[in-house]
């Protein structure tokens, strides 16, 4: 069941959003919209709080760890919908114990938004769309517990290919104007003897990361920059997983910044 494993990550992406039907795929409606929807437990592992502050760096750039300003460990996220169809979905969130907050959403690790309300419109397509959403907090960092986070891998109209029980990584942030470094992991956490992430700038500057947190990033010289994020193991070998390689993602940042 696990044969997409030796597929590239391009070809995993197009499997989730594209349809197996090509030209003649044919209208479905509301009511004929087929959803399966994998019922294994994905599971956020905390990083423990501490006050310490990690950086890394090399080659002068330098991932100073940002320490949440409010303590979120009861914000909860849910999602109340519970059938979904092709085309265009509203969704329903409710959350509990935070009354400043953002959720943000990640599908394939590919198209992200952030949201200040509750309902949200969301297109899923014919396959498996990997759906992520989580709290986000006043400066629009991610909340890092399990009760703030949710994955949902919503099929439709084919078969299971993504395992929610496997160790992921999702992609976050920098974008543009956004020197901070923050990403989401499921089923894995982060150490000096375990996982880590290996964070390359501009092809040349690899950092390996040991704590999940989110980073401010200092030291890039030039406004127009790439960034590659990677799951690794405690050899430094690429954890497998469809996402678990971000690929070269591009962000470029203001003159001052």
């Amino acid at each position: 069941m696990m044969r997409f494993k030796t597929f590239s990550l391009i070809v995993l992406t197009f499997l989730f959003a594209c349809n197996t039907n090509n030209s003649n795929k044919k209208e479905t409606s509301d009511e004929a919209s087929s959803s399966k929807e994998n019922t294994q437990t994905s599971l956020i592992i905390e990083q423990k709080a501490d006050s310490d502050i990690a950086t890394f760096s090399a080659d002068g750039i330098t991932l100073t760890e940002i320490k949440p300003t409010k303590n979120n460990k009861e914000s909860v996220l849910t999602l109340t919908n519970i059938s979904f169809k092709e085309g265009i979905n509203l969704l329903q969130f409710s959350i509990e114990n935070n009354q400043n907050y953002n959720i943000t959403t990640i599908q394939n690790n590919y198209t992200i938004a952030t949201h200040s309300n509750t309902k949200i419109e969301q297109e899923f397509l014919s396959g498996n769309n990997v759906f992520l959403a989580f709290l986000s907090n006043e400066n629009n960092l991610g909340i890092k517990t399990n009760n703030a986070t949710l994955l949902k891998n919503i099929v439709l109209n084919d078969e299971v290919l993504f395992d929610e029980k496997q160790a992921h990584l999702f992609y976050y942030l920098p974008q543009n104007n956004i020197a901070i470094l923050d990403f989401c992991l499921v089923n894995t956490s982060l150490s000096e003897n375990g996982n880590k992430i290996k964070v390359t700038f501009n092809g040349t500057t690899s950092i390996i990361v040991d704590k999940w947190a989110s980073y401010q990033i200092d030291g890039l010289t030039q406004n127009k920059n790439t960034i590659r994020i990677e799951l690794i193991d405690k050899i430094g070998k690429l954890i497998p997983g469809p996402f678990n390689d971000s690929g070269e993602r591009s962000f470029t940042l203001k003159q001052n910044s």
